[in-house]
This record gives C-alpha cells, sequence and structure tokens, in this order.
C-alpha cells in the first residue's frame, strides 16, 4: 500500500508516492514517484496509487 510523503528539503516542500517494505526485522520506504512541489489533488493521489500498487 503506499501513501504521500511530505520532505521539507531547503524550506520548499515536496511530495512523494511511497510505501514500506519489510525486510526481515527491519522496515523501510521505497519511493515509487515525485509528484512535485504543488500538493496534488485527491483524484491526482488515486491515480498514482493505482498505477503503482498495480505495478508493484
Amino acid at each position: 500500500m503506499s501513501y504521500i510523503r511530505t520532505k521539507r528539503i531547503k524550506g520548499g516542500i515536496y511530495y512523494y508516492l511511497v510505501k514500506s517494505v519489510r525486510e526481515g526485522r527491519r522496515v523501510y520506504q521505497v519511493n515509487l514517484a515525485y509528484i512535485g512541489a504543488v500538493k496534488p489533488s485527491k483524484e491526482a493521489v488515486r491515480k498514482l496509487k493505482k498505477k503503482y500498487d498495480r505495478a508493484t
């Protein structure tokens, strides 16, 4: 399952589509897609999730 991660880099806010992956006892995040600096609409997020959840 993927979700939107907000990162603040040098004062700017950027959005990424990420998913959590478990490898043994370790859990880490994998960036699936860079969305951009503009907050995506709910419809855009739904389409991205559908695209990447199906592909992985």
